[in-house]
């Protein structure tokens, strides 16, 4: 039985489908494609393998608050720039 929580081997967690989630991945997809970068390229300035920025593009991973400055900040944005972009994409009520 899968796992709720998703994790190794156990398939993705409801946050990992969930739309409200698929909206910040999008936004993320959007800002390295705009900043002219590759997911190796991402991954390059963050100091991660590229399957680190694979699977969050993937949605096989979950960005936290931190990881996400520092991908902001890998892509020249300003912080509170890509979240504004995402509060924008999201509901109301955020689907956990």
């Amino acid at each position: 039985m899968a796992s709720k929580r998703g994790g190794k081997g156990k398939g993705p967690g409801k946050w990992v489908t969930s739309p409200d989630y698929q909206a910040v991945v999008e936004v993320i997809v959007r800002a390295r494609n705009a900043a002219g970068m590759t997911q190796r390229d991402l991954a390059t300035a963050l100091g991660k393998t590229p399957s680190f920025v694979a699977k969050i593009e993937q949605r096989e991973r979950r960005v936290d608050l931190l990881e996400l400055i520092a991908i902001s900040r890998a892509l020249g944005i300003k912080e509170v720039d890509m979240l504004k972009s995402i509060l924008v994409q999201l509901p109301r009520r955020i689907d956990l």
